[in-house]
């Protein structure tokens, strides 16, 4: 359970506007209203005004959310706040958070699923209109890079993935997980406050070597044109990583012990979600070669490190030297020659 802001003893008198979508769920406009006048209290006469229904209605439906696991505080002769949320995640509160911020991004969420890619691709196939959104509690398949298992332990966790419909050339989309990275990390930099949290190239977003958070982008691709693509991101939010199996135990850390802080995941899912839409944005208006360069190095772990790269039975050693237009990382051997690799597994020598 995280908290919100403590309440203030008197009701709010912040103008809250009316439903501004027709098909608006009425639990989501009424945590919109909640999250709109939070620090104060909001009277019960105007939740039900906005929502066209009686106080009794009201009542109701706030009932409704609190057996959902949402803590809704009542005040005589002030009304109601938002008090706490679970660390599960309710369709009504994302749905009202994403409103909050000015996103406009269908969202389906789930308890559990194989993989949050395999549903949004499966809503694709079934011709679900993009971008959306999906969100999973827990994955028990969930994907990785190279054929890799994401570990998603249930609940405290963002299991996210976001489909789009680009019908355009994949020269426009080639460094989109790289940029979507850097929008993301620079994010986290900024609600941490720790400027060490970095991209270990291509997908893992890192704090002294250890796994914040991976990406994972697949795209359906006809003719050099990309028809669909699915963007995938696990962040360890609020777990323990010393629960983790021990396999990934020592190399995994979460923004709970980054920060010592508990974080309330439907706001940070919805910032997320409006990094990689803003992301995907930039990328298909176009990004200079220079811009990308230069933001990559701020958030590169990797730069001036010895690495090894494995791809197939071959291997390649030498320093990492940054990335080419391409999303390329560049490799420099001892006698001087850079390499662009695309894909592989990398390790480091030494963090």
């Amino acid at each position: 359970m995280t908290k919100y802001p403590p309440g203030k003893r008197k009701a709010t008198k912040i103008p809250i506007s009316s439903r501004s979508n027709a098909k608006e769920n009425p639990s989501s406009l009424l945590l919109r209203i909640l999250l709109k006048g939070s620090p104060y209290y909001v009277s019960g006469s105007l939740i039900a005004e906005k929502l066209n229904m009686s106080r009794v209605g009201v009542w109701a439906r706030i009932a409704k959310l609190r057996k959902a696991g949402l803590t809704i505080e009542a005040s005589q002769n002030r009304g109601y706040r938002l008090a706490a949320e679970p660390d599960i995640f309710n369709q009504h509160l994302m749905e009202a958070w994403l409103h909050e911020i000015k996103i406009k991004c269908k969202i389906f969420v789930l308890e559990n699923v194989d993989s949050t890619n395999s549903e949004a691709e499966r809503h694709l196939t079934d011709q679900e209109k993009a971008p959306f959104a999906v969100i999973s509690n827990e994955q028990y398949s969930g994907r990785g890079r190279l054929g890799r298992i994401w570990y998603s332990p249930k609940s405290g966790n963002i299991n996210l993935t976001i489909a789009f419909r680009p019908k355009i050339r994949l020269i426009k989309l080639k460094t989109f997980t790289l940029w979507q990275g850097i929008t993301i990390v620079e994010f986290l930099r900024k609600m941490t406050g720790n400027n060490s949290i970095s991209i270990k190239w291509p997908n893992d977003i890192v704090l002294n070597g250890k796994k914040i958070a991976g990406m994972l982008t697949e795209a359906s691709i006809d003719s050099e044109h990309v028809r669909s693509m699915v963007s995938g991101i696990g962040i360890n939010v609020n777990s323990t990583t010393t629960k983790f199996p021990k396999s990934i135990t020592k190399l995994s850390t979460s923004l709970n012990e980054i920060t010592g802080n508990t974080f309330r995941i439907h706001e940070l899912t919805a910032e997320i979600i409006k990094c990689i839409i803003l992301s995907y944005k930039e990328c298909i208006k176009g990004i200079s070669n220079e811009t990308l360069f230069e933001r990559w190095k701020t958030v590169d772990a990797l730069y001036g490190k010895k690495i090894n790269i494995k791809t197939g039975k071959d291997k390649l050693s030498g320093q990492a030297v940054g990335i080419d237009e391409n999303g390329a990382i560049k490799v420099k051997s001892k006698n001087g020659k850079i390499t662009h690799v695309n894909s592989g597994e990398l390790s480091v020598e030494k963090w």
